[in-house]
């Protein structure tokens, strides 16, 4: 009897506490969604702390709780997420950070909202690069995104490889290649893999003249021979076909290269290794080819159709556009801008500044050539190449094939 009394004593005990849990969880629950957050944003730079300060000027100019959630480092598992969580109709994330080939693809499947009417009036749209925003945030006459930041595809020396040697011009450049740096060491590198080869082929082919639309073009073929002749002549090195910009980025801070083209966005890299300086790796002007060309890609704010806080989302996209909001992010993380207006009217504390300022004024900016089946036709036409400096294929199946893929384009 006294065991059945005791028994019964426990399991009262042990009910009494697993409600007292129960209702502790209740109210740590509803204190939590008391305490939501009036925003929530993907970001690229969701980790770094001087984002984070941009997020708390952001925070006190619009009195509100903004939520950053961090996204994928690899570029194709972050589109990965991204797509998944909006072809999904999911409201848990409302405003995304993408890149060009995400927005190209996402602006014609609905998962966007519009945002013409309530953040892009027309003086805020003339401030950013026209032809970029006509082929990359924009879709049947509607925009879809607010770049915040800009990164242009600029030429870069190591001058711990080259020395104090300037190039100027295509020659210049022609005679860096030819020269014996020793072994494993190039004048000159780059990432040449299927899914990142596209931003030297189109940077190429704008340098010679050229055009990534039209493959009969005397000035693309040129191009195409031109970086034929490199692979041919050992004048880089066929490991390049496996490299993404990470190995490229590594390579040019270990001295195996003496120069790359690469995009502005890399300054940040070369800081924090402390490799940027005078006697180091240095921005240096657009050598002089054919065309005065270069590439240029734009990190952007995109928001979710399916969000529940729109409201709070125009917002902080108004703010994100203003002048006010490009100048606090761009203070605080040491980038450029995506307003023209901004880098050609302020002296922006940015290093390497005064270079990337001549690029905006004195070189003509190209959005990159991307179409609605981004990742895939980058992929095929980054499989083609490999395929033509491998002599796999000749010039001509390459430029036939490839015009198959950009015709598919309109």
């Amino acid at each position: 009897m006294k065991r059945r009394v005791l028994g019964f004593v426990i399991g009262v005990c042990i009910l009494g506490i697993t409600g007292c849990m129960a209702e502790k969880q209740e109210k740590e629950k509803a204190l939590k969604e008391s305490r939501q957050a009036d925003l929530t944003i993907m970001h690229i730079d969701a980790e770094n702390p001087e984002f984070q300060k941009f997020i708390r000027r952001a925070e006190k100019e619009l009195q509100m709780e903004i939520e950053v959630l961090s996204c994928p480092e690899n570029a194709d598992n972050r589109h990965a997420k991204i797509s998944t969580i909006l072809a999904a109709g999911e409201a848990s994330v409302d405003i995304f950070t993408v890149n060009d080939e995400m927005v190209s693809e996402f602006k014609h499947k609905q998962y966007l909202e519009p945002l013409n009417e309530t953040v892009m009036s027309e003086e805020v749209f003339t401030a950013y690069p026209q032809s970029y925003m006509e082929h990359i945030a924009m879709q049947d006459g509607k925009i879809y995104s607010v770049p915040y930041f800009m990164d242009i595809m600029v030429f870069w020396v190591n001058r711990s490889v080259i020395g104090t040697e300037e190039i100027r011009t295509e020659e210049d450049f022609r005679q860096l290649l030819k020269k014996d740096f020793g072994e494993e060491c190039w004048g000159y590198g780059s990432a040449w893999d299927s899914a990142y080869v596209y931003n030297e082929l189109s940077e190429m082919i704008q340098l010679f003249g050229g055009s990534y639309y039209d493959w009969d073009n005397p000035q693309t073929k040129a191009a195409l021979t031109f970086l034929h002749e490199m692979a041919e002549s050992n004048r880089h090195s066929l490991a390049w076909t496996a490299d993404q910009y990470e190995q490229m980025e590594q390579k040019f801070l270990e001295g195996k290269y003496g120069s790359i083209f690469m995009y502005s966005g890399a300054m940040d890299t070369f800081q924090r290794a402390g490799a940027y300086g005078k006697e180091q790796i240095q921005v240096v002007p657009l050598p002089q080819f054919t065309r005065q060309a270069t590439n240029i890609a734009a990190w952007q704010y995109v928001l979710n159709r399916s969000s529940k806080r729109k409201d709070n989302a125009v917002k902080f996209l108004q703010y994100a556009a203003s002048r006010e909001g490009s100048i606090a992010y761009s203070e605080c993380m040491s980038r450029l801008p995506a307003r023209i207006d901004i880098i050609c009217e302020e002296e922006l504390d940015i290093p390497g500044f005064e270079v990337l300022r001549d690029y905006v004024e004195n070189v003509e900016l190209k959005e990159r050539p991307l179409s609605a089946n981004t990742m895939g036709d980058i992929t095929a036409m980054g499989n083609l190449f490999q395929k033509y400096i491998t002599d796999e294929i000749s010039q001509e199946d390459f430029c036939k094939k490839s015009q198959q893929i950009t015709d598919s384009f309109f």
